[in-house]
C-alpha cells in the first residue's frame, strides 16, 4: 500500500514538473502586423487641384513601386489634393485637402476604416495625443479669422471641440505637454508658432518669428523653426532664418539669418544634425556648433530635379520628390548621406510626402 501511494506521488510530481517546465519554455509569438504594404514607405501623391485624382504610392523594401493603392484597395478614388498623412497605431490618417476629408485606412492593408469629414474644412496636417487626433484647418481661405485646430475623438471618430488659431496653421510637433502650431499662412504669409495646452486644449501662447515658417524640429527641450522668408516676387521679400527656441521660457534664444534672397525649405532631423535644402543643394548644421554652414552637403544639380517637392531622412537615407511640371508623373530619388545617388522610382501626379512603414 505504502509502495502504490509512493508510486502515485512520484506520477504527480512528474506531471507537475513537466506542466511548469512547458510553460516556462513556451515563447510567444507577437502579433506581427500582416498586409501588403507592411514593408516599405508610401509616398503622398497630392494631384491637381480639382481633379480628384490625388493617391498613394507604396515602395516595397525590395524597390517595386505600388501605385494607386487607394483606390485599388478600396474600389474608389482617394478624394482633391492629398496634403499629409500620418500614423497612429495600425491606422492611416490621409488629410485630403480640397474634399474636406480625413480618410482613415489599415496602414498595413490600406483597407478603409471611415471618413471623417464634420467640422473638417481646408484641413492641412494632423498629429495624435493619447486617445484624441489635432488638426489644422484653414477653414475659409478667404476669411483670415476663422481657422481653426479640430480636436477629433478617435474612439467615435467626431470632432469634440474646435481650437481657434491666428491665420494660416500648418505642420505641429508635440513637446513638454504643449502642441506647437506653425502659421505659415493660408492665403497670405504667416510669421508665428501656436502654444497648445494639451491637458485645457487652449491656446495658450505664441511666438514671434520670422515669415513663413514651413517646418518644426524638436530635440533636447529646444524647438528649431525654419522660416523661408517672403520671395522677391511677393513684391515685399523678407529674410529667412532658423530659430532656436527655448522650450522651457517659450523664447528665441538664437536665431540663424540668411542673406537677402535666400529662400531655404524643409527642415529635417537625423543624427546630430539638421538638413535643409536652398535651390537643388542640400545643407548641414550640426547642433552642437548650430551655425550656417559656408557650403552644401552636396547638390542634387545632375539628376535634373525640375521642383523638388519633398524631402524626408530615414535611417540615413535622403528622399527627394521631384513634381517635374506639376502634369507629369513624378519620381522620387534617395541618396546615401554622403551624396551618392541609390535609387530612382516613378510614381505619380505631385508626390508631396514620404511616410516610411518600417
Amino acid at each position: 500500500m505504502i509502495k502504490n501511494i509512493t508510486n502515485w506521488l512520484l506520477f504527480f510530481v512528474m506531471v507537475f514538473f513537466i506542466s511548469c517546465s512547458s510553460d516556462d519554455d513556451i515563447t510567444e509569438t507577437p502579433n506581427l502586423p500582416e498586409g501588403d504594404y507592411t514593408n516599405g514607405f508610401f509616398v503622398l501623391n497630392e494631384g491637381g487641384f480639382t481633379y480628384s485624382n490625388a493617391s498613394v504610392s507604396f515602395i516595397s523594401e525590395e524597390g517595386t513601386v505600388y501605385n494607386s493603392i487607394f483606390s485599388t484597395e478600396n474600389n474608389r478614388e482617394l478624394g482633391d489634393v492629398a496634403q499629409s498623412m500620418n500614423f497612429n497605431e495600425n491606422l492611416a490618417f490621409i488629410v485630403v485637402n480640397n474634399s474636406n476629408t480625413i480618410e482613415v485606412v489599415n496602414r498595413y492593408t490600406f483597407k478603409y476604416v471611415t471618413t471623417i469629414e464634420e467640422q473638417i474644412l481646408n484641413p492641412r496636417h494632423i498629429i495624435f495625443e493619447d486617445n484624441l487626433a489635432y488638426v489644422t484647418n484653414w477653414g475659409d481661405p478667404a476669411d483670415t479669422s476663422d481657422d481653426y485646430i479640430a480636436i477629433i475623438n478617435l474612439e467615435t471618430y467626431e470632432v469634440t471641440q474646435v481650437i481657434d488659431v491666428p491665420e494660416g496653421p500648418e505642420k505641429m510637433v508635440k513637446a513638454n505637454g504643449k502642441i506647437y502650431v506653425a502659421h505659415k499662412g493660408g492665403w497670405g504669409y504667416g510669421n508665428s508658432i501656436s502654444v497648445i495646452n494639451i491637458s485645457t486644449q487652449t491656446l495658450e501662447g505664441n511666438i514671434e518669428v520670422n515669415d513663413v515658417p514651413t517646418n518644426l524640429v524638436v530635440e533636447d527641450n529646444f524647438l528649431y523653426v525654419l522660416c523661408s522668408g517672403k520671395e522677391s516676387w511677393t513684391g515685399e521679400e523678407t529674410k529667412a532664418g532658423i530659430f532656436k527656441i527655448n522650450l522651457a521660457t517659450q523664447t528665441v534664444e538664437q536665431e540663424l539669418e540668411f542673406l537677402e534672397g535666400v529662400h531655404p525649405n524643409f527642415l529635417v532631423k537625423n543624427n546630430n544634425d539638421l538638413h535643409y535644402i536652398i535651390d537643388k543643394d542640400i545643407y548641414q548644421i550640426n547642433l552642437s556648433d548650430f551655425s550656417l554652414p559656408a557650403e552644401p552637403l552636396f547638390s542634387t544639380e545632375e539628376q535634373n530635379i525640375a521642383v523638388l517637392y519633398a524631402f524626408n531622412i530615414h535611417n540615413n537615407v535622403i528622399y527627394i520628390a521631384d513634381a517635374k511640371d506639376y502634369t507629369s508623373n513624378g519620381k522620387i530619388l534617395t541618396y546615401s548621406i554622403e551624396g551618392e545617388l541609390l535609387q530612382n522610382y516613378s510614381v505619380q501626379l505631385i508626390p508631396n510626402g514620404f511616410y516610411f512603414n518600417n
